[in-house]
C-alpha cells in the first residue's frame, strides 16, 4: 500500500528520513502498525524509538491524523485500517 506519510515537530526522526517532512511510503500491510513497522525497515531501529512508547503504541505525546480529518486516539490508533493515498501526519502535541 502506499501512503503520504508526513511529520512535524519530531526533528529525530526528520534526520532519520533523510531532512524530508514528507514522502510517499509504500509498506506492507494496510494499518498503523504496519506503516510503523516499514518505516523501521527502511530507516532503521530508531524509528521504534522515536515514535512508540513500552506499550508499541505511537506514544502519546504524538498526535496521529489520517487525510487531516480523522485524529487517532491513543490506544486505539495502532490497528486503524489506512486506505491507498492516505494522508498520514504525526506531529508533536501543542
Amino acid at each position: 500500500m502506499k501512503v503520504n506519510f508526513r511529520i512535524e515537530g519530531i526533528p529525530a526522526l526528520y534526520k532519520l528520513m533523510k531532512k524530508r517532512k514528507k514522502l510517499d511510503f509504500v509498506f506492507n500491510g494496510n494499518t498503523l502498525r504496519d506503516l510503523v513497522n516499514g518505516l523501521v525497515s527502511k530507516f532503521g531501529p530508531s524509528v521504534k524509538t522515536i515514535l512508540l512508547d513500552k506499550k508499541d503504541e505511537v506514544d502519546i505525546e504524538y498526535r496521529v491524523a489520517v487525510n487531516m480529518i480523522k485524529h487517532l486516539p491513543y490506544g486505539e490508533r495502532m490497528d486503524e485500517v489506512l486506505n491507498e493515498g492516505d494522508v498520514v501526519h504525526i506531529m508533536t502535541v501543542g
